[in-house]
């Protein structure tokens, strides 16, 4: 697979600088930074593995942009090795400069993606950034990448939600995303080979009403969250 088949690098280069400001640009509406949603993606993501069965050690970041994902990967999923790869030269620079964890490479390179090297693939929020028409490839690399049994933990915004569309409208490289939704992103996962686990929805209430967020688990299977999950397994 190509590198256009991924996040348009070019796009991404002239923000690797400053992502976490951009991202955040859009977050403020959510009264949270990027950090609590990067922490309960990576909290809900292990509840839902150990329910599997499932102990990654290692992990597949699929488009990891500036890295961010990595150190909250390795802490709240116990990993040994993780590798994060991103189309954008630049994001991975800053990457490698600001993640000095052990056990930690950034790549954007599609050739260092090894068949059958991880046991969970991780991505959050990529897809929307890929032209439709390469999606299937892009599928097809993570799917090749793990392991037979492993797991790829797709995370994406919510197309049902109003106002994931508002947050995204603010944000530079994300105002001309295209979602996709549950049923579709289903669909490719299991065009490209995987077996479907589970959907869960997740962010429901923003930091305003965050005294009622226990009740957020009884609501995981109601299409109201910022962001939705598909967990799949590879057979």
């Amino acid at each position: 697979m190509e590198p256009s088949s991924v996040p348009p690098a070019a796009e991404f280069d002239a923000f690797a600088g400053d992502y976490d400001a951009a991202i955040n640009q859009g977050l403020k509406f959510t009264g949270e930074a990027k950090e609590y949603f990067a922490e309960g993606r990576v909290q809900w993501l292990r509840q839902r593995l150990a329910q599997q069965g499932a102990a990654p050690r290692t992990c597949l970041d699929f488009g990891c942009g500036t890295g961010t994902s990595a150190s909250v990967l390795m802490a709240g999923l116990q990993l040994e090795s993780y590798m994060g790869y991103d189309p954008s030269s630049e994001s991975v620079a800053e990457a490698r400069q600001a993640v000095t964890l052990s056990g930690c490479s950034f790549t954007h390179q599609t050739e260092q993606l090894i068949p059958d090297s991880f046991d969970l693939a991780f991505c959050n929020g990529v897809f929307h950034h890929i032209p439709p028409a390469m999606r299937a490839e892009a599928f097809a690399r993570v799917f090749a990448s793990v392991k037979k049994g492993g797991w790829f933990a797709f995370w994406e915004n919510n197309k049902w939600n109003p106002l994931v569309h508002f947050i995204m409208s603010r944000v530079p490289f994300d105002c001309d995303a295209i979602m996709l939704f549950p049923h579709e992103t289903r669909a490719s996962l299991r065009t490209a080979g995987f077996e479907i686990a589970l959907t869960d929805y997740l962010f429901v209430f923003p930091a305003a009403l965050k005294a009622i967020r226990p009740v957020e688990p009884l609501l995981c299977k109601l299409p109201l969250g910022g962001q939705y999950l598909v967990l799949a397994r590879k057979p």
